[in-house]
């Protein structure tokens, strides 16, 4: 079975964080990373406890993250173009600048990290420009690389076939890179202003939300083919679980869950204020969601408390 018990999903915890908190992203150790736009710091919240254990000084205006199991965590601040690393000790070694102009929220730069090939891929809109980071080893060389891409946002790895995956919501796309080139090698028609993207490796999907109109594009990876699923207006950010479901919030202050199996929405859970990123913590089978507006996480309990 696919389907959640939609009936006993629920938020089981609001913890407060940082002003206006935007990205989210989980590791290994039961940790939840969540970058507070409007404080420039990332609050570390442990997942076994659901409180926060630390909050880290990062660069201006925080908003992208991601983690690798071996290095650390990858932080895009949207507000003085850099990306900073942090270690797995919750220390900044350091702090890399990339090109581009910084541009206002709530438009955000992303970051997608793809372990096996030991690579950071940041979105940068402002230089129409997808950096590649080296995160390799102890102290990795930090050398950036660049793609040239129309107004990049969004960014997911395939973590099966090592595709990076671009939302441009001024064009509405989502491009494909080439990881052995890194080139595009397609650029697939969406919906309008895709921001939010996801990939189900698994399953062979990447889910697109459409910010600017009321679906969520599904993409088939094998044929590029897309099927869109109707949720509401403003859907901003998109994670999956596990089993294939897909967990989209809403600028109503919702978040839309999308069955694997029908592809039609199974759930609506009210959250926070202006939610915007959400990941999936696999070990506690929870949905953490960023609610920008009131400065909260909210803990979607998929298991029925």
């Amino acid at each position: 079975m696919n389907k959640p018990d939609t009936e006993q999903l629920r938020v089981i915890a609001n913890i407060p964080v940082g002003a206006n908190p935007v990205g989210v992203a989980v590791d290994v150790h039961h940790r939840v990373f969540v970058t507070n736009s409007g404080a420039n710091t990332v609050s570390v919240i442990d997942s076994l406890t659901n409180t926060v254990s630390a909050a880290i000084n990062v660069g201006l205006r925080p908003e992208g993250v991601a983690t690798d199991p071996q290095f650390g965590v990858c932080v895009a601040n949207g507000g003085d173009n850099t990306v900073s690393m942090i270690d797995r000790s919750n220390t900044v070694i350091a702090t890399i600048g990339v090109e581009g102009l910084p541009i206002p929220p709530p438009k955000t730069m992303g970051v997608a990290v793809d372990h096996n090939l030991s690579r950071a891929y940041v979105t940068n809109r402002g230089s129409h420009r997808v950096s590649i980071i080296n995160v390799s080893g102890a102290l990795p060389p930090f050398a950036p690389d660049f793609i040239d891409v129309p107004g990049p946002l969004g960014v997911a790895v395939d973590s099966i076939r090592h595709g990076v995956y671009v939302t441009h919501p001024d064009f509405n796309t989502v491009s494909v890179i080439d990881p052995a080139t890194n080139g595009v090698i397609a650029t697939i028609p969406v919906r309008q202003q895709p921001t939010g993207i996801v990939v189900d490796a698994p399953r062979h999907r990447v889910y697109a939300a459409n910010s600017g109109f009321n679906t969520v594009s599904v993409i088939d990876i094998a044929t590029g083919s897309v099927a869109d699923t109707d949720v509401a207006a403003g859907p901003l950010g998109v994670t999956v679980d596990s089993r294939g479901n897909a967990y989209v919030t809403q600028l109503d202050g919702t978040v839309k869950v999308i069955d694997a199996t029908s592809s039609g929405v199974s759930a609506t859970i009210p959250v926070g204020s202006q939610p915007e990123g959400l990941a999936f913590e696999p070990h506690s089978n929870r949905v953490y969601v960023a609610n920008s507006g009131d400065g909260t996480v909210s803990v979607i309990d998929l298991a029925g408390g």
